[in-house]
């Protein structure tokens, strides 16, 4: 075979090791990744900050371009399609990840202002890999869940089959919660940009919760901003921001929990995501598949992640989110962004790439074991289905 020369973004993982068997890879920053770097390989790996497109790749002889990533909207794929290009991505790679930080918002936000999950309804928009797998841990935690997914509901429909999606103006109705799982479109019959905008929001039930960890530009900032401080929306979770790398600082000071775009960046899905990529280049060029980087993934010892049971004499919120940061500390990513003084626009730009560039290894929930005779019985439910921690 001849060696493949590979580009990749230098935030994957195991990228060295799973591709180096197919030729030399080079790694660079994400955002650095310019047309004289990709004109000297014939592979281009990317994560969601390296827009693929003519302006990129121009008059390049690229064989095949993946995208470490679950969204595509930074990848433009008719074009690919036209210069025949091969193109993959790594859909639901990091679902568990996503779901695990919605979850821990939630007892977070719960415990901060006092008030229980259980009896509250959280309407989730978009049901893909990472809604769909949210929607149904919610229950576990007592929330009663809404559906909505317009493109789902419309595919049910037309081959006659019943369906569980509700409409939008439902949820906005219902809905104490609303967390957007959307990809970012701007055309069609579902556009999602600024699906969250001044009319959305005004919407909302009063003392509503809004989380956003879908892309930036679903909801609309400034209107958020407005709707945060003399609208309806009593708290906030955003995780993904209108003009990143470089957020308003006047919006990550009104949200409740603001972070560096990482719900994703559990390493285990990361890693899961390069395996996908590696297994769609083997099948391109017709090598089979001898992937390596499961040792990198495997679930680390039990002992490593141990969670300890909470005071059972906690209210079952309070447990729970005690529960919940001993396998994830939100607050500490919370708290990593907020620590980026208001500077200039580069020097806030360069403050938020790096606590993505440097972010800690976290693993999934899932990962985490705790023993099950020291959990209330009437918790069970709650740590194995809604949280997914193992019984050690």
């Amino acid at each position: 075979m001849t060696a493949l020369r590979i580009l990749a973004d230098a935030n994957i993982p195991c990228v060295e090791e799973s591709f180096g068997a197919f030729g030399p890879v080079r790694t660079k920053p994400g955002r650095e990744i310019g047309p004289s770097d990709v004109e000297a390989a014939d592979v281009l790996l990317v994560r969601s900050v390296t827009p693929v497109g003519p302006r990129l790749l121009g008059e390049t002889e690229l064989r095949f371009v993946g995208s470490a990533t679950i969204g595509t909207d930074h990848v433009d794929q008719a074009y690919l399609r036209g210069r025949g290009i091969p193109f993959a991505h790594a859909p639901g790679s990091n679902a568990d990840s996503v779901a695990d930080y919605v979850v821990a918002a939630l007892l977070r936000l719960a415990r901060r202002r006092r008030v229980p999950l259980r009896g509250r309804t959280v309407g989730v928009v978009g049901c893909g890999n990472i809604g769909g797998r949210l929607a149904r841990r919610l229950p576990a935690l007592g929330l009663r869940v809404l559906k909505n997914d317009p493109p789902r509901a419309r595919a049910a429909e037309a081959e006659g089959r019943s369906h569980p999606f509700v409409s939008l103006n439902t949820v906005l109705d219902a809905a104490d919660i609303v967390t957007f799982h959307v990809p970012l479109t701007n055309e069609g019959p579902d556009p999602t940009h600024h699906l969250g905008d001044a009319a959305f929001l005004s919407h909302l039930r009063d003392g509503a919760w809004l989380l956003n960890t879908s892309r930036g530009s679903v909801v609309d900032g400034e209107a958020l901003l407005a709707a945060r401080t003399q609208g309806p929306v009593a708290a906030a979770v955003l995780d993904v921001w209108e003009h990143e790398p470089a957020p308003s600082p006047a919006l990550v000071q009104a949200v409740d929990i603001a972070t560096p775009h990482i719900a994703g960046y559990a390493y285990d899905g990361k890693v899961r995501g390069t395996e996908m990529l590696y297994r769609a280049l083997c099948s391109e060029i017709g090598v089979t598949p001898e992937w390596g980087g499961t040792a990198t993934i495997r679930p680390a010892t039990k002992d490593a992640l141990q969670c300890t049971p909470p005071d059972p004499r906690l209210p079952a919120t309070e447990w729970r989110h005690h529960l919940a940061q001993q396998a994830y500390d939100l607050q500490a990513d919370d708290t990593a962004l907020r620590a980026i003084p208001d500077a200039p626009r580069e020097a806030r730009s360069e403050a938020f790439q790096r606590l993505r560039k440097t972010y800690r290894r976290r693993r999934e929930m899932k990962q985490h074991a705790v023993p099950q005779a020291a959990v209330p019985g009437a918790y069970s439910q709650a740590v194995e289905e809604g949280l997914t921690l193992q019984w050690a």
